[in-house]
């Protein structure tokens, strides 16, 4: 093909769609980028308002505080204009009495509450005046006017500030604190001559020299001094107080902060963190914070990392605007910050930038979506230009491909046979693929009669598989149908309340015939297990005489029912104690003489074990009906017995021969059969074991069921109504009180009210599962502090998740349907036992 027709399609189809696609991209692309800029700038223009809200909220409780200060002071300057040098004097003698250490306290009426003769009543003020002696008529006049306006305005803020006071830089101090538990004695007894606060950081921030704007000044975070219990943080906010241009003192009060921390960081947008900083950068609040004031190193290492505080605030002060937005020194933060001018305190809002630009980007797509609808009208139209000269032809050469799939001897109509001719004529790429279509059908006709003699083999082998495999299926549903949580559980109760020798004969052999009936459902499961290569066989030791007695009495009522003798024996070589998987062993024994049973109707079987050189050799022989040379051959297979015929004769799974295979070679042993039709079979299975020291017999012990549950209370949760009967059966026999409820919700509302010595629990219930129900049942105990009450999860479910399901949700047994009455009774007790550390599963 030449250079000319290789290239046609190709340079079309692509310079015109990276033409397309580019403008679509350039046009629309910067449509988006563009809003997408307008949209962040508004989202960090609402940031900006939102903290601007917050913050003067947060402010207020300083700035209400300074309204306050002020207002004292306006009332505290009147009442100095208005006394006379005569007046104050007297005044000032009969509310600071001179003590003998030369200052001046306030009397205990004032603190314990005295009535005034203007009908007045002052309480809950405290003072303390140094040099009493000594104090200019300015400051007295100023100290008698506080006396009278602290208490009234520490009365009205009482519910918002815990104390009031006024103080001068020679500490002389007049304040108002009714409920501090320690009455204000310091100041009115405790407080040495020399007490002196004009160092302390109160006196500096109400000076001239650090608040020329004489504004309100809150101290360092510091702890309560009177908090004897936990964190609680406070400040202490002061107003200074002018007279005549010179600094007199200070209104101030004290500001609890612990809860108003949590309160401004709790209270945040969606996406956003809140904190609180000093205007050094020091972290005092943050989301998660255990002690206000005191973040741990690590804490603000922590931020520190994240988000440059300390270069920040600092960044934040050089805008010189109480309130504004930055940007973190990596940029991966929006800061929204406002200034809290009365403890210089930053509040700040960090928002993610990439949240920002999410949001933005989230509500500019529409641009995007408009950018894709003109890309795909874009793309119609040049695809339908494409469609004229390259789709049509290749849609009707692809039509014409897919009838000769589907009928590829059928005739050609002359109108396709035609258009077909034409487009094979084409010069270009569509032609040489037409021709090339037109040599692979002459090709695919040589090999035609070949493809159709292959499939109709395959077919048919596939057609008898299939055939097998319904019959199994069938099998198995018959099988599986038997209610065997009725029959295993009833029948063991039956035969424990059977008198006589013939009833207890009887009962024993349903439930016998039971057990059976689940072993087929146990073959299926182990077979999943073998092919699955999950089996794992367990090393025991074993009793090769106690072994074979166990199983041929198991199998010895079975036979006699038909009349024939089963006869088992142990070489004198292969007696006592073996090393090796008892169960599986006898599992294979089970499987073998169950086969012998229902394959013979006339004379005997016989189970012999013999000694090999490295092991055992068990023969089970019949005088069954036998089998030839061409089933034998398909004997061991799985799903597979001697013929259909056998099947609908006798039933079975076709399991049994396969599963005793696999658990031999398992083992290391094999497994062979030799028979004629009519002359019964024989089974030799050779397993290499070991000899052991002793058999533990105690494993083979069944749990008793004559547990001493007699006169308990017990509460059953199952929907079913056979599984009720069944359960009632059993337990009412054992002298047991059962209450029966349908569904999980039932269970809880009747633990609610009534106490139950143990709870039978079924999994999968209406409205509530027994997997939630004991999970509520736990945490109702837990939440209420009651005792525990036992739980046994009484389910079909029988797989290991379902047993680590039931545990996980608090049940303490986990018990497999179909329930024997032995093993329930035995379950019921041990819950009735002190619980031990780890949970118990029955199975």
């Amino acid at each position: 093909m030449s250079a000319r027709t290789t290239s046609i399609s190709r340079r079309f189809l692509i310079s015109v769609g990276l033409l397309s696609i580019a403008v679509t991209l350039i046009a629309f692309g910067a449509a988006f980028v563009a809003f997408q800029q307008e949209l962040e700038r508004r989202e960090i223009a609402y940031l900006r308002d939102y903290v601007t809200q917050r913050a003067n909220q947060e402010e207020r409780r300083f700035t209400d505080l300074a309204t306050l200060h002020r207002d004292a002071g306006t009332a505290m300057k009147v009442r100095m204009a208005k006394l006379s040098d005569g007046e104050t004097n007297a005044l000032f003698d009969q509310y600071f009495p001179l003590h003998a250490d030369g200052t001046r306290r306030s009397r205990d009426a004032a603190f314990d509450g005295q009535a005034k003769g203007d009908g007045d009543y002052l309480y809950g003020v405290g003072a303390f005046i140094k040099d009493g002696a000594h104090v200019p008529m300015t400051e007295k006049k100023a100290l008698v006017a506080a006396y009278q306006v602290v208490p009234r305005f520490g009365e009205a803020a009482v519910t918002r500030y815990d104390n009031f006071y006024f103080f001068t830089p020679g500490t002389r101090l007049v304040m108002f604190a009714p409920g501090r538990p320690d009455k204000l004695m310091f100041y009115r007894h405790e407080a040495p001559a020399n007490l002196d606060i004009s160092g302390e950081e109160m006196s500096k921030i109400t000076g001239m020299a650090l608040n020329p704007a004489r504004d309100i000044r809150c101290t360092s975070l510091q702890r309560l001094l009177q908090d004897n219990v936990g964190e609680r943080l406070a400040t202490g906010c002061m107003t200074p107080v002018d007279v005549d241009g010179k600094h007199m003192g200070a209104f101030g009060s004290s500001i609890e902060l612990s809860g108003y921390f949590m309160r401004a960081i709790r209270d945040t947008s969606r996406g956003a963190v809140n904190l609180i900083t000093t205007g050094s950068g020091e972290l005092i609040a943050y989301p998660g914070f255990a002690t206000p004031g005191k973040a741990p190193e690590a804490t603000l290492a922590a931020y520190e990392k994240d988000m440059g505080l300390k270069a920040m605030i600092g960044e934040i002060k050089a805008q010189k605007a109480p309130r504004g937005v930055v940007r973190s020194p990596d940029g991966k933060y929006i800061i929204a910050y406002g200034q809290l001018r009365g403890p210089d305190w930053y509040f700040l809002i960090r928002y993610p930038a990439s949240a920002v630009t999410m949001a933005a980007a989230k509500s500019a797509a529409w641009i995007l979506a408009l950018g894709l609808v003109a890309a795909i009208l874009q793309a119609f139209l040049v695809m339908g230009m494409a469609r004229k000269v390259i789709g049509s032809p290749l849609q009707k050469l692809a039509a014409f491909a897919d009838t000769r799939r589907r009928d590829p001897q059928g005739p050609i109509p002359a109108a396709e046979a035609s258009e077909l001719q034409s487009i094979e004529a084409r010069p270009d790429e569509i032609g040489a693929l037409a021709r090339a279509l037109k040599a692979a059908r002459d090709e695919a006709s040589l090999v035609m009669g070949e493809l159709e003699n292959r499939v109709r083999a395959r077919t048919a082998e596939l057609e008898r598989a299939n055939q097998e495999k319904s019959r199994f299926l069938a099998n198995m549903s018959h099988e599986l149908r038997t209610p065997l949580n009725g029959v295993v559980a009833v029948s063991e109760t039956l035969a424990r309340e059977q008198t006589t020798p013939r009833g207890k004969e009887l009962a024993e052999l349903i439930s016998s015939s039971g057990r059976l009936l689940e072993q087929v459902l146990t073959d299926i499961l182990d077979f999943s297990k073998i092919e699955a290569g999950e089996l794992r066989l367990e090393s025991g030791v074993f009793d090769a005489q106690t072994l074979v007695n166990r199983i041929g009495a198991l199998h010895a009522e079975a036979a006699a029912l038909k009349g024939l003798d089963l006869d088992w024996s142990v070489d004198e070589a292969a007696a006592g104690a073996w090393q090796g998987d008892g169960v599986r062993i006898t599992q294979i024994l089970s499987n073998l003489l169950s086969n012998a049973v229902k394959f013979t109707h006339d004379g005997g079987i016989t189970l012999h074990v013999g000694r090999r050189d490295h092991g055992l050799a068990f023969s089970v022989s019949d005088t069954g009906i036998g089998f030839d040379a061409e089933a034998g051959s398909r004997l061991f297979r799985r799903f597979e017995q001697a013929d259909a015929s056998i099947t609908r004769r006798f039933g079975g799974t076709g399991l049994g021969l396969a599963i005793c295979r696999s658990l031999a070679e398992l083992m290391g042993g094999t497994i062979q059969a030799a028979s004629n039709p009519g002359e019964g079979s024989t089974f030799v299975v050779t397993l290499p074991l070991e000899p052991a020291e002793a058999a533990h017999e105690g494993e083979d012990a069944a749990p008793s069921a004559e547990a001493e549950v007699e006169g308990i209370h017990v509460l059953l949760a199952e929907d079913h109504p056979t599984n009720q009967r069944v359960v009632r059966l059993i337990l009412e026999a054992a002298g047991v009180r059962l209450d029966v409820v349908e569904t999980g919700v039932a269970a809880l509302e009747r633990l609610s009210v009534q106490a139950y010595d143990v709870v039978l629990m079924d999994m999968q219930m209406p409205e509530m599962d027994g997997l939630t129900a004991t999970l509520r049942l736990r945490e109702r105990e837990q939440a209420m502090g009651i005792p525990r009450t036992p739980v046994i999860m009484l389910t079909a479910n029988a797989l290991d998740e379902h047993v680590q399901a039931s545990l996980a949700a608090g049940a303490d047994a986990h018990l497999s349907k179909p329930v024997r009455a032995d093993k329930l009774l035995a379950a019921v007790a041990a819950a009735l036992e002190p619980m031990e550390p780890e949970l118990a599963q029955a199975s």
